[in-house]
């Protein structure tokens, strides 16, 4: 019949076709800001990852009645079930049907990346700093939890980086 993925997709588009509303993850959520737009246009704000204590507490209490378990930070490198199922979502796969999120952009923008270099005395050290390698922890979210959209929101320049001057990064687009 279908494939384990195929299915997923199938097993969501039947749940919105059944008049539901489209279940968000918003990593990297802050305080709320994709999360409110989603919410006014007719989104369930399942859940969302937030490192910083208080803007996690903000947005558990602006979209989750300031439960408990929405209330406190977390960390992107939370593997995605064991996040889904710590909320009672059970597997991440079948938990959320959009994602979103903006990952940490310093090591991508150009005013950063000057920043970074001047900080560090490093021409390149906006390679190596570690909130760099946060979108790909935003990627992992994706690919597990198998969502039917993705909005990420970045600058530009998070499209070249690491790579020579005047390419791409393979597979990506604005």
């Amino acid at each position: 019949m279908y494939a384990p993925l195929e299915a997923t997709y199938v097993r969501k588009v039947e749940r919105l076709r059944n008049g539901e509303r489209p279940r968000v993850l918003d990593l990297f959520a802050g305080c709320g800001g994709l999360s409110l737009g989603l919410h006014a246009a007719g989104f369930d704000i399942a859940a969302a990852v937030e490192n910083d204590p208080a803007a996690a507490r903000s947005h558990g209490t602006n979209f989750h009645e300031a439960a408990p378990e929405h209330l406190r930070p977390r960390d992107v490198l939370t593997p995605p079930d064991a996040f889904s199922r710590e909320l009672g979502l059970g597997p991440a796969a079948h938990a959320f049907d959009v994602i979103v999120g903006g990952p940490p952009c310093q090591a991508f923008a150009r005013v950063g990346r000057s920043k970074l270099r001047e900080i560090h005395d490093h021409p390149q050290a906006f390679l190596h700093d570690p909130r760099a390698r946060l979108f790909r922890e935003w990627l992992r979210y994706v690919e597990a939890c198998q969502p039917l959209a993705v909005l990420m929101e970045n600058v530009p320049d998070v499209l070249n980086h690491g790579c020579p001057a005047g390419t791409k990064a393979r597979g990506l687009s604005p």
